[in-house]
């Protein structure tokens, strides 16, 4: 599961993982603080505040070649983070206000606590679930007619499959990010697998966009995003080159992410 819905919105689930995890961690250091008079929650928020700014700052450097604005750098939606950096600069600012607030050490040390194991183990969770899930062995028809079986494509080769639609924004934005990579990394498998649309739609959308694509399928009746749980568009699926999911992303993907994730597995 990479999303969920709340209303007519679909959103990804690792943001609102987080922030539950940090409310319940205000909510821990605010009980405790309450009986000693202290106020921690401060303290709390600053330390995952610089820990993901200092990692966004980092995968920005990483990548910095692969950001053509500056808006793209601050837009965060793409979820590009370092995930060491920000482990690091969190350790640093929880070191430096137990250091300098000494009434604070066992509140926060406890509320920090209960915030990153709260996630992590949620994480993992759906994580677990995730790596259970191996690329489905379905036929789909191109928009010429002919039929594609996913697993023929794969053929244990590292695989990308990407979910869209020709209505969707987000889907029509990232289409030339992922022209590209297929472009750059001719070792992985790209599937373009649009979703209830039919074929006449979908081709004189391509030829609109003037977009070529490897592998363009139709899954006119959405079996891969409901197999998924995907509740929105676009979706980005990464197999390994057993067929297993390994990662996936809801919402728009940016060269820099997509980069990120297929130099990880190309170099594994």
């Amino acid at each position: 599961m990479s999303s969920i819905t709340l209303g007519s919105f679909a959103l990804p689930v690792s943001p609102i993982i987080l922030l539950f995890s940090l409310i319940i961690g205000l909510i821990v250091v605010a009980i405790l603080g309450k009986k000693q008079s202290i106020s921690v929650g401060d303290s709390l928020v600053s330390i995952v505040i610089y820990s993901l700014v200092v990692g966004r700052l980092v995968f920005v450097i990483k990548f910095f070649d692969s950001y053509d604005s500056l808006w793209q750098i601050l837009d965060i939606r793409d979820r590009g983070f370092d995930t060491f950096s920000s482990f690091l600069a969190g350790l640093f600012i929880l070191l430096f206000h137990l250091h300098r607030y000494p009434l604070q050490r066992k509140i926060l040390l406890t509320g920090t606590a209960t915030t990153i194991l709260l996630f992590t183990s949620i994480q993992m969770v759906i994580n677990a679930g995730n790596e259970q899930s191996a690329l489905p062995n379905l036929a789909f028809n191109t928009p010429q007619g002919s039929t594609v079986n996913l697993h023929h494509v794969a053929n244990q080769n590292i695989t990308v499959v990407n979910l869209w639609a020709s209505w969707c924004g987000p889907c029509r934005r990232e289409m030339p990010v992922l022209a590209a990579a297929e472009k750059r990394f001719p070792q992985v498998k790209f599937i373009m697998l649009n979703q209830r649309e039919p074929a006449n739609v979908v081709s004189e959308f391509l030829t609109g966009i003037n977009l070529q694509f490897n592998y363009v399928l139709l899954d006119t009746k959405g079996d891969v995003a409901t197999m998924m749980g995907a509740h929105g568009l676009p979706m980005t699926l990464f197999y390994d080159r057993s067929g297993n999911m390994v990662s996936s992303h809801f919402g728009e993907v940016s060269a820099a992410s997509l980069q990120a994730e297929l130099e990880k597995l190309t170099t594994d």
